[in-house]
């Protein structure tokens, strides 16, 4: 892979063979993308392009074209290998910052030009967004939740240091706004279990608190995205009108239609719980676990295919840093895990790249190939809307900074 950046003084043409935009149906031929003073300035076919002197040219012949991808669900403080050591590490400061610049950078070596973070007690994705900002390490655009808001004595307790009231919930909220935070991300409920089929760890927050929590988040200005699982966990999400679903494993079909109608994000994170049976660790799961594991990837897989039916807005996003769920890496598996759903590949790269964009806050700056907008773009070889696979190594990713 080769890495190229993009600067505010940058005059590029690159020549590409073939172009997705972000958009369209299919791709475009023969396209020039032209970049002046580091933006998209046109695009354009190749033989109406007019050469000019001070434009650097990049021949990607060959190749296709397409917005950079974007994954809207990471923990750049967790490995995906061994939750223990990862927390380990977050006391040893040179060890910490080393595995989050492996992160940053195997993120983007894999076509990611923009992240979102869900959060860790030590707000390490904060300093990871600034490094990336001041080029302190390559990496993707990372917009940043710094701490979950999470009800102490429950789960996410390595996400944040809990909450006990209303109060203590807008006391929170305005000391991450304070650390400029993108977007406030709130625990509802426990996790998926393996004991049973369709078991959920139980519900963090009753109605009035998680209103207080979206409330005080929407009136700064921060979108709400939020961890949860069980119809009764995303009834709760949706009446207090959070802004994206994170999991959401064993919603209802009439939540989905909720969804549609709002303009509500879903975020599905089949990795988070296909991958535990991908990895060494696999056969640390019983039989029964393995297969309740299988079942509910399966019941996943089709709520997806219902919501793009139903017209949901859709984000990929992979929960890195889970068990078996490895930054940059495991992309390709989650856009597989949708394809085999039944979602065509265009509209699985839609929810990858403009959409995402959208969910992030960065609608108008990246996820399409467009005047106007910043050129964070990746070149592969071969056709992604005809073989998603192309994607797993993208021979050029080009980065802005």
């Amino acid at each position: 892979m080769k890495l190229v950046y993009i600067n505010p003084e940058t005059n590029l043409d690159l020549l590409a063979g073939s172009l997705w935009d972000g958009r369209g149906e299919d791709c475009r031929q023969q396209v020039v993308i032209s970049i002046r003073q580091g933006r998209i300035a046109a695009v354009r076919p190749q033989e109406t392009a007019v050469t000019e002197k001070n434009a650097r040219q990049i021949n990607l012949a060959g190749l296709t074209v397409l917005p950079g991808l974007i994954d809207a669900h990471v923990h750049l403080a967790l490995d995906g290998i061994d939750f223990q050591a990862s927390l380990a590490r977050w006391q040893d400061p040179p060890a910490r910052e080393a595995a989050l610049a492996r992160a940053l950078r195997a993120s983007l070596e894999h076509g990611l030009v923009a992240i979102r973070d869900g959060g860790d007690r030590e707000g390490l994705n904060l300093q990871a967004r600034e490094w990336v900002r001041t080029g302190k390490y390559p990496g993707p655009r990372v917009v940043a939740t710094g701490m979950a808001v999470t009800k102490k004595g429950k789960y996410g307790s390595f996400l944040g240091p809990g909450t006990t009231d209303p109060a203590s919930i807008r006391e929170l909220i305005a000391g991450l706004v304070n650390r400029n935070v993108d977007q406030v991300k709130v625990v509802v409920s426990g996790l998926v279990t393996f004991r049973r089929y369709g078991e959920v760890g139980s519900l963090e927050f009753d109605a009035a608190e998680l209103a207080t929590a979206v409330k005080a988040a929407h009136a700064a200005g921060r979108p709400v995205m939020v961890h949860v699982n069980s119809a009764a966990g995303v009834d709760l999400a949706l009446a207090a009108g959070v802004d994206s679903i994170e999991h959401g494993y064993f919603l209802t079909t009439a939540q989905l239609e909720t969804m549609a109608a709002r303009g509500t994000y879903w975020v599905p994170t089949v990795a988070a719980i296909a991958n535990r049976l991908l990895t060494t660790k696999r056969d640390d799961y019983p039989e029964g676990e393995r297969d309740i594991i299988r079942r509910t990837q399966e019941s996943q897989q089709q709520m997806i295919a219902r919501a793009y039916q139903l017209g949901v807005k859709l984000v990929v996003g992979t929960d890195a840093g889970a068990p078996g769920v490895y930054h940059g890496e495991s992309y390709l598996d989650e856009l597989l895990y949708w394809h085999r759903a039944g979602v065509p590949a265009v509209a699985i790269l839609r929810a990858a790249t403009v959409t995402a964009a959208a969910a992030l806050g960065l609608g108008g700056e990246l996820g399409q190939v467009k005047p106007g907008y910043r050129p964070c773009l990746i070149a592969v070889r071969g056709n992604p809307l005809e073989d998603l696979k192309v994607l797993a190594q993208p021979e050029m990713v080009f980065i802005d900074f």
